[in-house]
């Protein structure tokens, strides 16, 4: 996947309702993501140019799908408006982050890295640096572009409530639910579905668990029945029982 600014245009979004209007759309036989933001115009923008802007950069932020398992999951979310849309801005936050290579990285190599550190926050200069310092990434955008890249950033994660403040932005704490860990599981094994060792799962950072805490807290859902876990010492590896599909059901029937 390469790297691309869609982030510029999802960090700028006003009401991020829309996403949930977005996907709901998009699964639903009766209506089309496109219809919402072309014809009916929800998302209230003035010229076709910028709708067709918006429109391409929810669809490979939001509406891309890396197999049917992938559409089953976010299907079986948002299809209706069911209690799995509680969760709303974690399902965003690692949607955004399979579909986005760019989002990944800061995600995973700066906010997470800041947030388990024990730092207060992340700052546009830690996420302006990674970009500027890290030459694996080969990116050959201007300083413009970069910074406004960090501060969209930080706008997309504070509108998500996972940060707060104006100028200092500060980690809020994020409580992961029960529901919501179970949930990155099937995300997690989306990203790499031939890796059932959660412990070397690359989106492991992205569960706001830490990782001395992560297996009990496995153990204790496998234990209640939604899905099988393995630990030997080194692996601790995942077995899904129940459907992609079926799982927002299974686990709020």
């Amino acid at each position: 996947m390469t790297y691309n600014t869609d982030l510029n245009l999802i960090g700028g979004l006003r009401d991020y309702n829309l996403i949930q209007k977005s996907l709901q759309s998009h699964f639903n036989e009766s209506d089309s993501f496109s219809d919402l933001i072309q014809q009916r115009n929800e998302f209230h923008l003035r010229t076709e140019k910028s709708r067709d802007r918006i429109e391409a950069a929810i669809t490979s932020s939001f509406l891309l799908f890396t197999n049917q398992n992938h559409i089953d999951l976010m299907q079986g979310i948002f299809e209706k408006n069911s209690a799995c849309v509680m969760q709303k801005e974690l399902i965003y936050f690692w949607q955004f982050a399979i579909c986005n290579r760019l989002f990944f990285d800061l995600s995973a190599n700066v906010f997470m890295k800041n947030y388990f550190s024990g730092r207060v926050g992340v700052s546009k200069d830690d996420l302006v640096g990674y970009l500027r310092e890290n030459k694996a990434l080969n990116l050959k955008w201007s300083e413009i572009t970069i910074d406004t890249l960090a501060t969209k950033y930080l706008s997309f994660m504070t509108k998500l409530g996972f940060l707060s403040g104006k100028r200092t932005k500060m980690f809020e704490h994020i409580k992961i639910s029960a529901e919501s860990l179970i949930f990155f599981i099937y995300f997690a094994q989306i990203f790499e579905p031939q890796n059932k060792n959660i412990l070397v799962n690359k989106m492991l950072p992205l569960s706001f668990v830490p990782i001395e805490d992560i297996q009990e807290r496995l153990k204790k859902l496998s234990l209640k029945g939604f899905f099988n876990m393995n630990f030997n010492g080194v692996a601790l590896n995942i077995e899904l029982i129940h459907s992609y599909k079926e799982i927002c059901n299974v686990l709020y029937r």
